[in-house]
């Protein structure tokens, strides 16, 4: 114990900015603060948002640092570092050439010339525009791990507990390293999954079975949405099998609908508060995800999510084994 202290004392030290530990310096926490009576309800959200405002930026700015391959791909979007090539715009263009150098003279051939033997300047990639946009595909590795750490931490939140934001980010990575990259992997295939099927079918809707699965495309996703708003949250706190963590949460997105609903609201709210802000701001609105709107939306959601697994799985649990034996088998581990 005296071990891990004096480990987040050096921690607290080196990233002072990303440590929420309120011994060492501050006024601490006010008995107002403190005070809580057990309701995870609409009012009782918004003196959890106070309290937790600056950490909500602390692991908003580790989420983009984690994924930062993220920025550099949508970086070579904006064509920056891409070089210029001229090239024919017109399939007719090489044969109106070579006909122009034996008859440069003739009116009918300058005529097509000026119509289908013009040029365009194209913008094409770079060895480092490849390089960037390629590095983008690091994301099937730091996009679960980095869900894991951020459900760790606004879990805590949640709880009300003392987080050493960059100490158990980390922690809760390297807990759980193994399953975070499987369901990483299986998260981020999905997703890509859901949204080229969207593309696809929403650009070839003429008959009606391709409207049909057009909107089991769009059912699909939103229950899925939900779904993920539980995986990482499980993955984090029970000992389970991937395929159960994935029933689980197939189920909490009925059992929860009340708070999930609330949860998308939430969510969608703040996008288009982000939205809304980038169309007047762009400049602010474009920062405004890797400095506060990310980490929001998870604390959002585990607002919403961790009561309706505490209220079906942790207290039910401990209420049938308050003292479980070592030697016991047991169904769920709380991991925090």
């Amino acid at each position: 114990m005296a071990d891990k202290n004096k480990n987040n004392d050096n921690e607290n030290k080196i990233f002072p900015f990303l440590s929420s530990d309120k011994k060492k310096e501050g006024k601490g926490v006010t008995k107002k603060q403190a005070a809580f009576n057990g309701k995870y309800d609409f009012f009782n959200f918004f003196s959890f948002f106070k309290f937790r405002l600056g950490d909500i930026t602390k692991i908003s700015l580790l989420f983009a640092l984690t994924n930062f391959s993220l920025v550099l791909m949508f970086f070579t979007l904006t064509g920056y570092t891409n070089t210029t090539i001229t090239t024919p715009s017109t399939p007719m263009y090489q044969q109106l050439f070579g006909m122009l150098q034996y008859n440069s003279e003739s009116a009918t051939l300058l005529t097509y010339s000026g119509i289908f033997g013009i040029t365009a300047d194209i913008s094409v990639w770079t060895v480092w525009t490849k390089i960037l946009f390629y590095s983008g595909y690091t994301l099937l590795i730091t996009f679960g791990l980095s869900n894991v750490g951020m459900a760790y931490l606004t879990r805590g939140f949640v709880r009300r507990e003392n987080m050493f934001i960059w100490h158990d980010y980390w922690y809760a990575i390297k807990k759980n390293i193994k399953q975070g990259l499987i369901v990483g992997i299986t998260d981020t295939a999905l997703c890509y999954l859901l949204y080229y099927a969207l593309i696809f079918y929403s650009s070839s809707r003429d008959s009606y079975y391709l409207q049909v699965f057009f909107y089991l495309t769009i059912a699909f996703a939103v229950m899925y949405f939900i779904m993920r708003m539980y995986i990482y949250y499980m993955l984090i706190t029970f000992d389970l099998k991937i395929r159960k963590i994935f029933k689980n949460a197939l189920i909490f997105s009925v059992l929860g609908l009340k708070r999930n609903i609330m949860a998308i609201l939430g969510i969608a709210f703040t996008v288009f508060v982000n939205i809304y802000i980038y169309v007047f701001l762009p400049s602010v609105g474009v920062l405004l995800p890797f400095i506060f709107t990310t980490g929001l939306m998870y604390f959002i959601t585990a607002y919403c999510v961790y009561p309706v697994i505490d209220n079906f799985m942790i207290k039910p649990y401990y209420k049938d084994q308050p003292k479980p034996k070592p030697a016991d088998e047991s169904v769920f581990i709380d991991r925090g």
